[in-house]
C-alpha cells in the first residue's frame, strides 16, 4: 500500500497532514502494538505510517527521546498491532529518510507480524521477544578482532545485532578485559565499541560503573572522569588483596615473573609476563603454593610468552562475571559468556551460564574446556554445544572473533 500521498514520500516538505484521513470513530483496535525504535541526528522526528490491514489510512505519530540512548528515538503505534508500512520525517517535515536503494521501494515496511522493530542507517530489524540477556565478552581478539577483523566489519555485525535485537528490551552489555581502565577505553575509542553497562578491568580486579546518560557510540569512552569504579567490589578487593606482599614474595623467589603495572595503574592484581621454557608448569605450580589459597594464579598467552596475573581468589573473570549478574539482574541462563584465551577460562565455570569459545580460540582455552565438558574432550567440536561439569552450554564457534558472538546469539536465543 502506498502512501496516497505520493508528494510526501522522499525529501520534499510533505503536504499530505492537512489533507489525513482520520479513522472512523469507533473502529476497533485490536489487542498489541507496533514499537519503533529509531536512530537518528535529527532533534525531534514523527513516524508517517499506514498499518498494515488499514486500507491505506496514514497516520502520524511524534517519536521521543529513548532515555540512556542519545540519539535515539521511539514512538508506540498502538493501531499498527502486526506492523506497518512507513516513512521517517524530521519535526518540521522538511526532511524525510526513505530506505536506501539496496532495499527498494519508497517506504520501509514489516512483515505482518506482531513485536517491536528499530531501524538505524536504512537497516529495519525485528527486536528479540525472548527475556533480556546478558554479554559479558573479552575484548582482544574475541570483541576486537585486530587481525581476524581488521576493517571491523564483523565487530560492526554483532553491533547491529545487538542494537538490532537486544539493546532496547532490557539486555545488557558488558567488557570483560585483562586491560587496565586507560588501555580499554583507548581500543574503545579505536575500534568504536558501544556503551557497556558495567566494564570489568584487570582480569575481573575492577569493575566500572558506565553512566547511561553516555553516547551509546565510542564515545562513552572519551569521559573516563565518569567511568568510576564500583564502591561494593572495589572495597572485595581491597580487604582480599594484600598486593604489596605478594610483590615481595613474587620478588623474592620467583625472578622469571616480570613484573608489570604499579599500585597506580593495577591496585587489585600484578600483571607480570613469562618467557615460556620446560620448567614453566612447575613454576606456576610453586607459585602458587608459596602464595596459598588466597591468591589466584592466572595464565594465558601463547607458546612463546605467557601473562601471567596475580589477585585475589575473590576476583578473577568469573567473579566479575557473577557480579556483573548480580547488578544487572540477570540469571546465568540468559548470560552469554565470550572469550578465546586462558584468563577467559574461569567465565565458562560459572555455574548455569551460556557461553562461546570463538572460533580463533586459543589452545589453552580448548585445553580447559576439554577438561570440562561432561562428555568428554571429543564433545569439544566447532559448530557444537557441549555442556560443561559446571551446569553450563558452550559453543565452540565454526566463526572467529565478534561473528562468533553473533552465531552464538542465533544458537541460544533465535
Amino acid at each position: 500500500v502506498e502512501c496516497p500521498h505520493a508528494p510526501c514520500i522522499g525529501r520534499a516538505p510533505c503536504v499530505c497532514e492537512r489533507e489525513r484521513r482520520v479513522r472512523p470513530v469507533g473502529c476497533s483496535i485490536r489487542g498489541g502494538a507496533m514499537k519503533l525504535f529509531y536512530h537518528t541526528g535529527w532533534d525531534t522526528a514523527s513516524v508517517h505510517f499506514c498499518p498494515h490491514g488499514d486500507s491505506g489510512v496514514w497516520h502520524t505519530e511524534t517519536l521521543a527521546d529513548v532515555p540512556g540512548a542519545p540519539g535515539w528515538k521511539t514512538a508506540t503505534l498502538a493501531i499498527a498491532p502486526i506492523g506497518a508500512e512507513f516513512v521517517l520525517r524530521n519535526g518540521a517535515g522538511t526532511q524525510w529518510d526513505n530506505p536506501p536503494p539496496e532495499i527498494g521501494g519508497t517506504n520501509y515496511k514489516t512483515p505482518q507480524l506482531s513485536g517491536s522493530w528499530t531501524l538505524r542507517a536504512g537497516r529495519l530489524m525485528r527486536m528479540s521477544e525472548h527475556e533480556p540477556v546478558l554479554i559479558v565478552s573479552d575484548l582482544d581478539h574475541t570483541m576486537v578482532g585486530h587481525d581476524h577483523d581488521p576493517d571491523n566489519a564483523r565487530l560492526r555485525e554483532f553491533q547491529a545485532q545487538w542494537l538490532g535485537r537486544f539493546a532496547f528490551g532490557g539486555s545488557r552489555l558488558v567488557y570483560s578485559t585483562g586491560r587496565n581502565k586507560t588501555d580499554a577505553l583507548s581500543v574503545a575509542l579505536e575500534r568504536g565499541l558501544l556503551r557497556p553497562a558495567l566494564l570489568i578491568c584487570a582480569v575481573g580486579t575492577e569493575v566500572y560503573e558506565v553512566p547511561e546518560d553516555l553516547p551509546l557510540d565510542c564515545a562513552w569512552a572519551e569521559h573516563a572522569d565518569r567511568i568510576t569504579l564500583e564502591p561494593t567490589w572495589t572495597r572485595k578487593m581491597a580487604e582480599n588483596f594484600d598486593r604489596a606482599q605478594v610483590e615481595e614474595i613474587l620478588r623474592a623467589s620467583f625472578p622469571k615473573f616480570d613484573l608489570k603495572g604499579n599500585p597506580d595503574t593495577d591496585p587489585y592484581r600484578i600483571p607480570s609476563l613469562y618467557q615460556v621454557d620446560e620448567e614453566f608448569p612447575e613454576y606456576l605450580r610453586q607459585v602458587r603454593e608459596a602464595l596459598g589459597p588466597g591468591v589466584e594464579v592466572i595464565s594465558s598467552g601463547g607458546a612463546e610468552w605467557k601473562y601471567v596475573d596475580f589477585c585475589s581468589t575473590e576476583g578473577g573473570k568469573m567473579k566479575g562475571c557473577q557480579f556483573a549478574m548480580e547488578v544487572c539482574r540477570i540469571p546465568p541462563e540468559r548470560t552469554l559468556v565470550c572469550g578465546d584465551s586462558g584468563n577467559d577460562e574461569s567465565m565458562y565455570r560459572a555455574p548455569g551460564v551460556r557461553g562461546v569459545a570463538v572460533g580463533n580460540s586459543m589452545p589453552e582455552l580448548l585445553e580447559h574446556l576439554r577438561a570440562q565438558a561432561s562428555a568428554g574432550p571429543e564433545a569439544v567440536q566447532q559448530g557444537v554445544v557441549f555442556d560443561t561439569k559446571t551446569g553450563s552450554k558452550v559453543l565452540y564457534a565454526s566463526t572467529p572473533v565478534a561473528s562468533a558472538i553473533c552465531e552464538a546469539l542465533d544458537r541460544f536465543w533465535p
